[in-house]
C-alpha cells in the first residue's frame, strides 16, 4: 500500500475515528487504526469491538493495500508535521514509512489481517432521517442515560419508531427525558431498539446540521452512515422500562416560569449545596416561587421570583444538578413545571403558545 494525502485531511479523519479506541484493551490490535485503499480514497476504521467508526478521505492511491497503525502515535505525529502532502506506505515486517518533505518516519505496526471485521449491512434497507433532527433528539435526552453498568438495560437510549413517530427516551431511575418527533419521519415502520450511550455520544459529536443519515437496523446491531462516515454498534439487549407509566398523568398544579431567570436562580442555589446535601426546596404559591437551601456547615440561601401559578400552595425538593441538566436544553422563553405533591415526580417541559408535549422531563423529588 502507498498513498499520498494532505496532512490536514488525514489528521481530521484520524481525529474522527480515534475516539472509540481503548488505550487499555487486552487486544493490542484494538489500539490501532485500519487503513484500506479504494480507487481514489483511503478508509480509516477504529473499533473497540462494540462501537466502530469508519471514515473515508480522498487521496492519491499509488499502490492498493491496507495497513494498521497506532492511533495515538499517528495522531501525535500528524499534529506536529508541517502542512502539505505526505506519503504513507507499508513494507516488509509491517513497517510503515511516513514521509513529509525531508522528514522521514518509520513505525512498527501489526498485520491488517488481525483487525476485526466490521459488518457491512449490505442486505438491509436503510431508514433515512435528517441529520439535524437526530442530533437534536439525542442532545435533548442523552444526559439522562444511566452510567451504572449494573443496570445495563438503562445504559443506552431507547429509540422507538411507531406509526410515523420517532420517540427517544433515556432514564437512570431518578430522572427521565423523552423527545418525540413526527416531521420527517417515514410511516409504516415499527421498531424498538436500545442504542448504547457511547454510540449516542459519538453520533452527537459527528452528526451535522445538513444532509441525511441512513440508519441500518436489525435485532443485534445498528449502523449510521452520513457524509463520509459510517458508525456501527452492537445494540443493548434487555427490556427498557415502560416509559409511558413514568410520565405523570394526574398532576394538577401547573406553573409557568421564565426559562433564563429560573435557570440563573437554580444556578445560584447550587452554589450553596454540597455533595452530601444537594437539594433545593421549591415553594409555589400564587404568583411567587421561593427557592430555599439549608446546608449544614455551609449556610442558608433563599430567593423569590415571579411565576404564573394559581393553584394550591405546594412545596417540593429537587436535586439542582438534575434540574439544571434539563433547563440547559429548554430553548423556549418560558417553561412549564407540573406537580402533584412533595412526594410525586415533577414534570418539566417547554412552553410556547401552550405546553410542548413532545419534549418531557420527569425528575424524582427528594424527601423533605
Amino acid at each position: 500500500m502507498k498513498i499520498s494525502i494532505p496532512r490536514q485531511d488525514l489528521l481530521d479523519a484520524v481525529n474522527k475515528v480515534k475516539t472509540v479506541v481503548s488505550p487499555k484493551s487486552a487486544l493490542p490490535i484494538l489500539s490501532h487504526i485500519l487503513m484500506e485503499t479504494g480507487e481514489s480514497s483511503v478508509k480509516l476504521t477504529a473499533t473497540d469491538l462494540k462501537v466502530s467508526i469508519e471514515c473515508k478521505v480522498d487521496c492519491t492511491v499509488e499502490e492498493q493495500g491496507s495497513l494498521t497503525v497506532s492511533s495515538q502515535r499517528l495522531s501525535s505525529i500528524l499534529s506536529e508535521l508541517p502542512e502539505g502532502d505526505l506519503s504513507i506506505s507499508v513494507g516488509g515486517n509491517n513497517v510503515i514509512s511516513l514521509e513529509s518533505g525531508k522528514i522521514q518516519t518509520k513505525l512498527f505496526s501489526m498485520s491488517a489481517e488481525e483487525f476485526p471485521p466490521v459488518r457491512s449491512f449490505d442486505t438491509i434497507e436503510p431508514l433515512v432521517l435528517p441529520q439535524r433532527l437526530l442530533k437534536r433528539m439525542f442532545q435533548k435526552t442523552s444526559f439522562a442515560i444511566c452510567s451504572d453498568q449494573a443496570r445495563y438495560n438503562l445504559t443506552g437510549l431507547l429509540c422507538e419508531l411507531d406509526s410515523g413517530r420517532l420517540t427517544v427516551v433515556a432514564t437512570d431511575g431518578r430522572r427521565m427525558s423523552l423527545y418525540a418527533e413526527s416531521e420527517g419521519i417515514p410511516d409504516g415502520i415499527n421498531l424498538k431498539v436500545i442504542i448504547p450511550g457511547k454510540m449516542i455520544g459519538e453520533l452527537e459529536r459527528l452528526l451535522g446540521e445538513d444532509g441525511d443519515v441512513s440508519v441500518y437496523l436489525d435485532e443485534t446491531q445498528a449502523a449510521f452512515a452520513f457524509d463520509s462516515i459510517r458508525l456501527v454498534t452492537a445494540l443493548i439487549e434487555g427490556n427498557f422500562p415502560n416509559y409511558d407509566m413514568v410520565i405523570p398523568k394526574k398532576h394538577d398544579k401547573e406553573a409557568l416560569l421564565n426559562t433564563s431567570l429560573f435557570t440563573e436562580a437554580v444556578r445560584r442555589t447550587r452554589t450553596m449545596t454540597n455533595d452530601k446535601f444537594n437539594s433545593v426546596r421549591f415553594a409555589l404559591t400564587e404568583g411567587v416561587i421561593t427557592l430555599h437551601v439549608v446546608t449544614p456547615e455551609v449556610g442558608e440561601y433563599e430567593e423569590e421570583m415571579p411565576l404564573e401559578y394559581q393553584g394550591a400552595p405546594v412545596e417540593i425538593a429537587f436535586n439542582p444538578d438534575f434540574l439544571l441538566e434539563v433547563l440547559r436544553r429548554i430553548d423556549t422563553e418560558k417553561l412549564c413545571i407540573v406537580l402533584k405533591d412533595a412526594m410525586s415526580p415533577g414534570l418539566v417541559k417547554p412552553y410556547k403558545d401552550g405546553p410542548q408535549d413532545n419534549y418531557l422531563n420527569v425528575i424524582m423529588p427528594i424527601r423533605i
